[in-house]
């Protein structure tokens, strides 16, 4: 009898345990989904004429779940230009750019179709982050 009721104890704590710890939608921080893994200046880009201060950053997802990217990266008068990408599948890559680069960038992410979620405007962007 006391064998029957520590096994039943020791199931009930590890189906516990087990429920506790499955994340939901709500428990994920989005953001940590999107890893920057490189930087670069001066690469050719379509749409910018002059290549010496190109500033192109790359990121990729690293979660398990399709997500949506605002990434807005800044131009040398304090601008941002700003890269709207959706359905990024785990594991892809992305890049976005500015012609005449400042280095900084800013990102946003979310569940893929997600919306609840609304991402900022690239105004309400460059009206936020002006310098």
């Amino acid at each position: 009898m006391k064998k029957i009721l520590y096994v039943t104890i020791t199931a009930i704590l590890l189906i516990s345990v087990y429920s506790f710890s499955q994340k939901t939608d709500e428990d994920i921080n989005w953001n940590d989904c999107l890893e920057k893994y490189k930087s670069e200046w001066g690469k050719p880009c379509k749409g910018c004429t002059y290549n010496k201060d190109i500033y192109k950053v790359y990121f990729r997802n690293i979660c398990d779940e399709k997500i949506d990217v605002l990434v807005s990266v800044q131009e040398q008068d304090g601008t941002w230009k700003c890269n709207y990408f959706t359905e990024l599948v785990p594991n892809d890559t992305i890049e976005a750019h500015a012609c005449k680069g400042s280095g900084k960038f800013l990102y946003w992410v979310k569940k893929a179709g997600d919306t609840e979620i609304t991402f900022p405007t690239c105004s309400e962007v460059n009206e936020t982050y002006k310098e």
